[in-house]
């Protein structure tokens, strides 16, 4: 009979979406399968995390705490996860590691080194998208591997409206989001359309006031607004009187706000980096972005045909209609997990 308990650790809790899709899960529990969300840190300021990183207490606590839960299965995302698991391994080397990989980059040397530790003791590794496999780890063989739907909800798309000069972006105001890029090309399209908007949600990760001082450069404060953290109700709302999601940025795993947002019914603007790449299609369901003047032409040929836009919409939002959602897949990659260990 069936008896699974899996545990997925994370470093704290936040707004990204790697976060966003652990969270959907912290209260899922059913017979006989029991999944628990742990957090290392219950804070995430950057002076506390990089303290913390020399403070081996938290560390150990988690370890502490796993061990207690001896869980079948721990799955690890984010690179501080990863010295908790190399620690619950060399304790108790029957729990079988998952490294949840959610970049196709690694963030920095120590992200490297410990990622591709924590890859030799695992028994899978999980990933948001194909591109994140290939890219963090190529040598790792194909059925260790396993992409992981990051669908984290069937969500409803807005009604059918007229194509508006009116963008929206929520993430981190981040170096990984190249928000410069955007606005230069919000600022062209402003150029011809004067009652376009930006809208622009998402708290502070390092780069708010460097961003804000482009925009004044750029002279477009006036039609660009801040809002800082929503929650996705939040985020929904504001969404219905836009038509396109633009964002530029230089590196993502499977990007879940494009993904979102593509579901709600906007036409996504986007860069072809990591998944985005695969799924989003130029001119059939988003228009991607490989020079400025291109995305802003693209753009302005949309906001005069109200047809082809419909057309990019419908098709952005058939997209994800059947897609298996987050839960549903790590739910049976796991029972795949157990299902393989006792047929053994």
């Amino acid at each position: 009979m069936l008896d699974l308990k899996v545990v997925h650790l994370m470093p704290y809790d936040g707004i990204g979406g790697v976060e966003t899709a652990a969270r959907s899960m912290i209260h899922y529990d059913q017979n006989k399968f029991s999944f628990k969300v742990i957090y290392i840190f219950n804070y995430r300021s950057k002076e506390q995390q990089r303290i913390a990183l020399f403070n081996p207490v938290p560390f150990l606590k988690a370890t502490h705490q796993i061990l207690i839960e001896q869980p079948d299965i721990l799955i690890v995302s984010l690179w501080r996860s990863c010295i908790t698991a190399l620690l619950v391994k060399l304790i108790s080397p029957k729990i079988r590691i998952i490294l949840f990989l959610h970049s196709t980059k690694d963030v920095h040397i120590l992200d490297r080194f410990l990622s591709r530790l924590t890859a030799k003791i695992a028994h899978q590794i999980w990933a948001d998208s194909k591109a994140t496999l290939i890219h963090r780890l190529p040598y790792v063989p194909l059925k260790k591997g396993k992409v992981i739907s990051f669908v984290i909800d069937h969500i409803s798309a807005h009604k059918k409206m007229i194509q508006k000069p009116i963008f929206i972006f929520w993430g981190r105001i981040h170096s990984q989001k190249k928000l410069e890029r955007a606005f230069t090309i919000f600022a062209s399209i402003h150029a011809v359309h004067s009652d376009s908007h930006y809208i622009v949600i998402g708290p502070d990760g390092g780069e708010l006031d460097r961003i804000q001082e482009v925009v004044h450069d750029l002279g477009i404060a006036d039609a660009v607004r801040f809002t800082g953290k929503k929650n996705f109700n939040e985020i929904k709302e504001l969404a219905k009187n836009a038509s396109f999601y633009l964002q530029t940025s230089i590196l993502e795993g499977m990007a879940m706000s494009v993904v979102e947002a593509m579901q709600l019914g906007l036409v996504p603007v986007v860069t072809p980096v990591g998944e985005i790449a695969t799924y989003c299609k130029h001119k059939k369901n988003s228009l991607l972005i490989t020079s400025d003047q291109d995305a802003v032409e693209d753009v302005l040929n949309l906001l005069n045909n109200p047809q082809k836009y419909e057309q990019l919409r419908n098709k952005a939002i058939a997209t994800w209609a059947d897609k298996p959602l987050y839960s549903e897949s790590v739910v049976q990659a796991c029972l795949d997990i157990y299902s393989e260990s006792n047929n053994r």
